[in-house]
Order: structure tokens, then C-alpha cells, then sequence
């Protein structure tokens, strides 16, 4: 059901932006002056990102409209640009069908229209993430070169935290209310043509809190890909958390790329990885760090990846706003050139 007049599946692999909420006329004119023709736009508030706004151009009660969704989607056109995902729902559209609470049915109904009103207006992917509590970092100040400010996180600072929710939950009770959660959705996106993309949890930890955190290794994506197969989900790809991690991010692209099964990526560089540190920070994608940006696209070529790549995270450099649209436009400026040189030397 993808809107005709774009068909997304004839695009080459290309480099947009996300990791915000606020479709303004300046955003969007910036977007396209800087040589950027995708977006995806994310809907899960955070201070984090550029989302924590009282008012969104989505509205409802647990859920939304066909016409928001469609007035959303051309207003994005309106300016030559191309909305290639819907990135989270707010927390409360569904944390009771994360924890198994007694509304959980009543939540997926409302999921269910939404995610069919989505596919409806031609929006081809959403994404998501499985985490009832919060993305989680020590400090938003951590000091790169010029004195430019990056993400970090120490988990020794979360030794003393208190419980994140009203209790303590098991990893067992936490699979179970997903998997219950897929049984109902998968058949719903395969039946309108959408496809649903799983993010890692960020950070990719056994548990904070009190609170799992599920999707932290390839084993995790493998075991919820099997719970209810289907094609039409796949992976959310944030370089980010599957390099703290620790896996090897080229086997990783190539075991879930040759599957089809990575829709999108977020491109983001840290220091290192979490195990055997239990620390990092977030770099500038021309720094050093845990994978070689360069290698990185390679491979995504070499599996036939043709979705969108935005810049994830970035540090905050003298005279951004909270978008990070200076550090934001450098990385996505770095990565066209890569892409560029690697289409000149080496075609496919």
C-alpha cells in the first residue's frame, strides 16, 4: 500500500536525516539545501534527540489517525522530501503490552489502526523499540576535541539506581509478553505491506533498574525473528549499539543483510565497546573508533543494501541547536562522499 508515487523499493542506498519530531518550514527547507532528499521521523520522546516537545504533529488516544498520518506525510512531500519510516510511538501508546498489564489488549487494538494507518498513507517502514523504561547515558557532556560534547555512559553510575518501574521483572515473563505482543501485530503489517523494524536496547545491557533489557546480542534479534517469522520484520540497524555490543559489526551486516532483513540504519560511532570497559562514549564519525566508517559501507553494498542511513547520535558542536544540525549535516556530508568514492572506484 506505499503511496504511488513513490516507490521505495526502486532507491539506491542513500544518506538521510531522523532523530526528530517538528516537521518546521525551516527544518525541512535546511534538509533539502544541504543536499538531502529522505527523512524518517521519530516520535518517541526523549532529551536525547530532538523529540521532547508538549505538542506533536501526531495526536490521539493511544493512537493515530489516517488523516494526521496523511497530512504529516504531504507535508513532508510539499518540500521535495521523502518519508521513508515512522520511528517509535510514544511510550504510553503501548508500555502496558511491554509489562503484560490488563489494558495490554486494548493497547494492541489501537497499535494495530495505527500501524495500518501508517502503511495506509504510504509510509513503508516503522520502527521500534522494546523498552518500557528510558535510553539511558551518564552524561551528555562528555568532552571531545574543541571542546565539542558527546554522550557517554558508566555503568557503575547505575549500581545504586532505584527500580525504573513499580517492580522487578524476569527476563522469561518480559519474552513472553512480546512474543504475545508479534502473534498480534505480525499478521496485521504483513496483511497492509509494512514493514516493522526492531532497534537494540540502548544501552544493550542484561538489566537497569529492575528491567531487562531484551535486545542486546544477534541471539536476541535471531530469537525474535523465529517467535513469528516473517518478512516483513527486520532490523532497525543501529551501529551504535551493535558495536557496544561487542559483535563484529561487518558478520553482523552480513548475516541479517543477506536475510533482507536490515530496513534501515543509524550510523553512529563510539569509543568501544561495553564488555570488558563497562564504559563509552559517542565519537565523531571521522574519529577513531570501534568499526571503520569506510569498511562499514562497503559491506553494506557488498549485501545489496539499498534502504536509508541517517546519522544517529551525534556530539554537539559550538552553535547547535538541539537538533545538532551543524555535527548532524558534517556526518551526513562525510558519509555522501564516502558512498560517492565507493560508486566511482568500485561499481556494483
Amino acid at each position: 500500500m506505499q503511496h504511488p508515487t513513490i516507490d521505495f523499493n526502486e532507491l539506491p542506498m542513500r544518506i538521510g536525516f531522523g532523530s526528530f519530531s517538528q516537521p518546521e518550514d525551516e527544518r525541512l527547507r535546511f534538509i533539502k539545501q544541504v543536499g538531502v532528499d529522505d527523512i524518517l521521523m521519530n516520535f518517541y520522546r526523549s532529551s536525547l534527540i530532538d523529540t521532547a516537545h508538549a505538542d506533536q504533529p501526531l495526536h490521539g488516544d493511544g493512537e493515530w489517525s489516517y488523516n494526521e498520518l496523511l497530512l504529516l506525510r504531504n507535508r513532508v512531500e510539499d518540500y521535495g522530501l521523502r518519508l521513508n519510516a515512522i520511528e517509535n510511538l510514544p511510550r504510553d501508546f503501548y508500555r502496558d503490552i511491554m509489562l503484560g498489564k490488563p489494558n495490554r489488549d486494548r493497547q494492541i487494538e489501537k497499535v494495530q489502526r495505527t500501524l495500518e494507518n501508517i502503511a495506509r498513507v504510504g509510509v513503508p517502514i516503522f520502527g521500534y523499540d522494546w523498552d518500557p523504561t528510558d535510553v539511558l547515558r551518564s552524561s551528555v557532556t562528555y568532552k571531545l576535541r574543541g571542546g565539542a560534547e558527546s554522550m557517554a555512559i558508566n555503568l557503575k553510575d547505575y549500581e545504586n539506581a532505584p527500580l525504573l518501574l513499580d517492580r522487578v521483572y524476569s527476563e522469561n515473563e518480559m519474552w513472553e509478553y512480546y512474543h504475545y505482543f508479534l502473534e498480534h501485530i505480525i499478521p496485521v503489517v504483513e496483511s497492509v505491506g509494512l514493514k516493522i523494524a526492531l532497534h537494540p536496547t540502548d544501552p544493550p545491557v542484561p538489566s537497569l533498574g529492575g528491567v531487562p533489557r531484551l535486545f542486546r546480542s544477534r541471539e536476541a534479534f535471531d530469537k525474535a525473528f523465529s517467535l513469528v517469522p516473517s518478512d516483513n520484520h527486520g532490523c532497525e540497524f543501529c551501529l551504535g549499539n551493535w558495536a557496544a555490543m561487542g559483535e563484529d559489526v561487518l558478520d553482523v551486516i552480513d548475516h541479517y543483510g543477506k536475510q533482507n532483513k536490515i530496513f534501515y540504519v543509524h550510523f553512529q560511532t563510539i569509543s568501544n565497546a561495553l564488555p570488558g570497559h563497562g564504559q563509552l562514549h559517542e565519537v565523531f564519525v571521522d574519529m577513531p573508533g570501534y568499526y571503520d566508517p569506510i569498511t562499514v559501507l562497503q559491506k553494506f553494498r557488498e549485501v545489496g543494501f539499498k534502504g536509508l542511513i541517517i546519522p544517529g547520535h551525534v556530539p554537539r558542536i559550538i552553535g547547535d541547536g538541539q537538533w545538532c544540525e551543524r555535527s548532524r549535516s558534517m556526518t551526513a556530508g562525510y558519509l555522501k562522499g564516502i558512498l560517492r568514492t565507493l560508486e566511482r572506484i568500485k561499481p556494483l
